[in-house]
């Protein structure tokens, strides 16, 4: 298991791209696609930064950071909202 921290910059898809592609790359998880990992560390930052703009949910908020990273990833249904909300926000430019 890799945990890391959830910053401001996992806002961005592309900056999760990039740091998927080096987690990878450095062997620290397995059973993983980039972009599976990239939605993972996304998502996370997603609810994070939400959970602490509004103060709403702050169970979700401690939850959300540090980031856990299992190899072969988290389990289905959170691997579809990751994929869900991947697909259903913008990227930031």
């Amino acid at each position: 298991m890799l945990s890391i921290r959830v910053r401001k910059e996992y806002l961005n898809k592309d900056v999760c791209m990039i740091e998927a592609q080096k987690i990878i790359s450095e062997g620290k998880v397995s059973n993983m696609s980039e972009l599976q990992l990239a939605r993972e560390i996304y998502f996370h930052a997603l609810a994070f930064f939400f959970c602490e703009k509004t103060g709403l949910m702050p169970f979700i908020k401690k939850h959300a950071d540090p980031i856990d990273i299992h190899d072969g990833g988290d389990f289905l249904l959170m691997r579809l909202v990751f994929a869900f909300f991947w697909m259903i926000t913008k990227r930031k430019r």
